[in-house]
């Protein structure tokens, strides 16, 4: 019996196209989406008001202005934990390129600059409304 044709493979957008836009933006889902993927990945986490946002960690200082925004938020580990933060206080942020928070430099500097337009954070529910 001869071999099935190979099946052609699944492409899942890690965090959207995060390899050009910051990591889980509405920018970089709809982007993935443009480049033909055919899933898109999501990672969920709660706010302090229990509202489901798109972020791929608890912690929100390596992929926002949050130090700058809320500096008396952070705990005594020196973190800022997107439970402890309201919806409302989550969309006064910008999202950006990932940075390593101890050092402020981007871990992948030649990914989207830090410095350019603004993106937000968003909710899973709006996430799901740009999907349909």
């Amino acid at each position: 019996m001869p071999n099935p044709p190979p099946a052609e493979p699944v492409i899942i957008a890690h965090r959207g196209a995060s390899g050009f836009l910051p990591e889980h933006t509405l920018a970089a889902k709809a982007y993935a989406h443009a480049l033909g993927a055919d899933f898109v990945e999501q990672d969920v986490v709660l706010t302090k008001d229990d509202q489901a946002i798109v972020l791929h960690d608890i912690h929100l200082d390596e992929t926002t202005n949050v130090a700058s925004v809320f500096p008396d938020h952070a705990r005594p580990d020196g973190r800022f934990y997107a439970i402890d933060f309201t919806l409302e206080e989550i969309r006064r942020l910008n999202a950006r390129e990932r940075i390593d928070p101890t050092t402020g430099q981007l871990v992948y500097p030649k990914r989207f600059q830090k410095s350019l337009p603004e993106f937000r954070i968003h909710t899973l529910e709006e996430e799901l409304n740009l999907i349909q």
